[in-house]
């Protein structure tokens, strides 16, 4: 597995080299954008907005406009900010899991130690990881990529650690801007949903679930590929029924 960054896990004065993988992959189908007369693709370029000049990497940078006057960064610049920031991932502190909010809990990293060669410390690594064990704690910690800064949950996971990255609390919305047709539900129908909810529970399994969707659009492009006319079906909106009834059915009319 390919690591996406690598640098130095801070445990107060100890310097764990680490190395960072993605803990998840994509399986959705991906299309390309194409010219609906004649299946060109369409692509992105980058073109400049005054001169339509199509420009390369080497001729971007990082500008911010106030006032309409644009100020142009370049990245050693933006690194020069914290010099050492983009290879140090620092440990906060310790807490209970229970304790981060799940609305903050984003993408999963795999943590593992810095390959040998690179000076990988293994020992320091594996302290942090039975300590916290012990104790039953995990770190929050943060670190920047690029130019942004990040926060995250780290907990030990099978040999090493898996971290989780966190949103901070000004990036979630509030729910309270969510609509909620707000209504009364009698102590009745309640106690009938309850028991619905009783017949329905059942032993999570984790390995039983698959993306089945993805499955569908391959086989889609199968029959596509083999010359076969598809028929599109209209969707029906589905009935809106009562509440009641529907508990009643699902209770097996009790």
């Amino acid at each position: 597995m390919r690591s996406i960054w690598s640098g130095y896990l801070s445990f107060g004065t100890i310097l764990i080299p680490i190395r960072t993988y993605a803990a998840s992959e994509n399986l959705h189908v991906g299309f390309h954008q194409v010219h609906k007369t004649d299946c060109g693709r369409v692509r992105y370029k980058k073109v400049c907005e005054k001169d339509g000049e199509e420009l390369k990497a080497e001729d971007i940078v990082k500008g911010y406009f106030i006032a309409g006057e644009c100020f142009k960064f370049t990245d050693e610049e933006l690194e020069s900010l914290k010099p050492f920031a983009n290879k140090i991932m620092e440990i906060l502190g310790f807490c209970k899991a229970d304790e981060i909010p799940i609305v903050a809990l984003g993408k999963p990293y795999y943590i593992g130690t810095e390959s040998v060669k690179k000076r990988g410390v293994g020992k320091s690594f594996i302290l942090l990881k039975e300590a916290m064990e012990k104790i039953n704690k995990i770190a929050v910690v943060k670190w920047v990529s690029r130019t942004n800064e990040y926060i995250g949950m780290l907990e030990s996971h099978d040999k090493g650690f898996l971290l989780k990255q966190m949103y901070y609390q000004e990036q979630i919305r509030p729910s309270q801007e969510i609509e909620i047709i707000d209504t009364e539900v009698t102590p009745d129908l309640v106690e009938k949903g309850v028991k619905v909810i009783e017949k329905m529970k059942f032993n999570f399994n984790w390995s039983e679930y698959r993306e089945e969707y993805t499955v569908e659009v391959k086989k889609l492009i199968e029959r596509k590929a083999l010359g076969e006319e598809l028929e599109v079906e209209a969707i029906k909106a589905p009935e809106t029924r009562s509440v009641e009834l529907e508990l009643e059915k699902m209770l097996g009319g009790v």
